[in-house]
């Protein structure tokens, strides 16, 4: 196992998913031990077996595996990209939004919500911050700068 052979991986079966606020990796197979072998040579991700709905009988079990802890994401994905052809601009694009996230842990300041509260919607300000509505609602909270 290489790091070119799981850029071949990728490109041929696998998934960069970026969907705010989460960045993940996902290869579906119907081989679970290379996807064991993917796993292991990473030191990542969870191997499982996928349920799928209207499954034909001919059909093969089916597995995933997928990272969604965003500095495992970042570390393969620095590791790929120099070596990945069909999905080189979605990994950039995905390194991009990692490495300019705001992770949740930093907090939101009093005015940079006041500025985005005309957005009236704790998701579409998250969206706007790059953080989660979660924690726009916990400094709405704390800041007391819910609509009275």
């Amino acid at each position: 196992m290489n790091w070119d052979y799981l850029a071949g991986f990728i490109d041929g079966e696998g998934s960069i998913i970026i969907k705010p606020p989460r960045v993940r990796l996902y290869i579906g197979n119907t081989n679970k031990e290379v996807l064991n072998k993917i796993r292991d040579f990473v030191k990542c991700g969870s191997v499982y077996d996928v349920n799928m709905k209207n499954k034909n009988e001919k059909w093969k079990k089916q597995y995933g595996w997928t990272i969604c802890f965003h500095q495992d994401v970042l570390r393969i994905l620095k590791n790929l990209r120099t070596k990945l052809i069909i999905k080189k601009e979605l990994c950039e694009k995905a390194i991009n939004y990692i490495e300019n996230k705001r992770w949740q842990k930093y907090y939101l300041s009093k005015e940079e919500l006041e500025k985005w509260k005309h957005l009236n919607s704790s998701r579409k300000i998250g969206r706007k911050l790059g953080v989660s509505q979660s924690a726009v609602l916990k400094y709405l909270k704390k800041y007391n700068l819910f609509e009275k």
